[in-house]
């Protein structure tokens, strides 16, 4: 019975750190809005790429340079999805950076600190913003933008009968898999596999234990 309820726990933990969704949870958009007076702002747009790692593009505005009379770097954090300690990417430069980070997080921040290696954060919060799902790839078939020639204009009356044409029907048939549901399609039947191996190898220690005893 221990035996049984150990399997069950192992099972369940799995299934918790490795499911394929804490993946794909920091692909998105985010806004980074100031917490402070000044109007200073970021995008962020971060992409989970072939090898496993987040690429994450930054634009800002309104910087101020210095933040403060002896602070001169603005440094950027994120919060990773295992546990809440910030994780340094890198300083912020003038405003537009190219990052890469190794682990699914739900958020970042800038801080404006006099040093520019600190390893946590130690000076102000300055801006902070969530990630937001990236709401076009989300939707599973997009809606065609209508043309101005058919919102704003009136096709004329005429007393002539049009002749009858075949439309092409232009809904797409199929949807070919995007390179995301390639991996996490791969990722899925791997970890079956593995999660399948792994409930076996258990079942045979508890057959060759019960045996002995």
């Amino acid at each position: 019975m221990r035996t049984i309820k150990i399997t069950i726990l192992l099972i369940i933990t799995y299934l918790v750190l490795f499911t394929p969704k804490n993946l794909f949870a920091s692909e998105g958009i985010a806004e980074i809005v100031s917490t402070t007076n000044e109007k200073s702002r970021c995008f962020a747009a971060s992409l989970l790429m072939q090898d496993f790692n987040y690429s994450i593009i930054i634009s800002c505005r309104d910087l101020i340079y210095p933040a403060e009379s002896d602070v001169f770097y603005y440094v950027i954090w994120a919060e990773p999805l295992e546990n809440n300690r910030p994780a340094r990417l890198g300083t912020l430069d003038f405003g537009k950076k190219h990052l890469k980070f190794n682990k699914a997080f739900s958020n970042l921040f800038i801080t404006a600190e006099q040093n520019a290696r600190v390893k946590s954060p130690t000076g102000k919060i300055v801006m902070r913003g969530n990630i937001q799902p990236i709401s076009f790839l989300e939707t599973s078939q997009p809606q065609a933008t209508p043309t101005p020639a058919e919102t704003d204009q009136e096709e004329p009356e005429t007393d002539q009968e049009e002749p009858e044409t075949d439309q092409e029907d232009t809904e797409p048939k199929f949807q070919e898999l995007s390179t995301k549901d390639k991996i996490f399609l791969a990722l899925r039947r791997a970890g079956i596999a593995a999660l399948l191996a792994f409930v076996a190898l258990l079942g045979l220690i508890f057959i060759i234990t019960r045996s002995r005893s």
